[in-house]
């Protein structure tokens, strides 16, 4: 793997998205053409998003190999409170939204699992990319 930063994230940024994609067209395929409602398809569909899971697992471990102990530290402080604070922030809001505000208050379960998944992985990495810059710019 390449020595240079960006380059680094790529790869790993790559990897993970094209096991998304993978994932997204075996779980597009399998709901296209079989029943929605049936245990196999459920199976299968969790075994594509697991192989990608895995994958995206594996390039970021290889990335983190890479990283030296200030670059690693940068992270973990990052994560755990950029996430932590992010995870706050969404938690409010979601419970908001849940108690049922116009016609989020009356989405269907999937729709609402799927926006509250979607505020809390968007606040953590917003939060994320917070603590990051504020742990290197303290350090500067």
């Amino acid at each position: 793997m390449s020595q240079h930063p960006l380059a680094r994230y790529g790869a790993v940024l790559g990897v993970c998205g094209l096991a998304g994609m993978g994932a997204g067209l075996v779980a597009g395929i399998v709901t296209a053409t079989s029943d929605q409602t049936s245990w196999g398809s459920a199976a299968l569909i969790a075994a594509a998003v697991a192989l990608a899971m895995t994958s995206g697992l594996w390039a970021s471990l290889r990335w983190w190999k890479g990283l030296d102990e200030a670059a690693q530290e940068a992270h973990k402080w990052a994560w755990w409170w950029g996430a932590t604070v992010g995870g706050c922030f969404a938690g409010v809001i979601l419970l908001t939204l849940l108690h049922g505000v116009g016609e989020l208050g009356e989405a269907p379960f999937k729709s609402t699992l799927m926006l509250g998944a979607a505020i809390v992985i968007g606040f953590q990495l917003v939060g994320y990319g917070v603590a990051w810059a504020v742990w290197w710019l303290k350090r500067r």
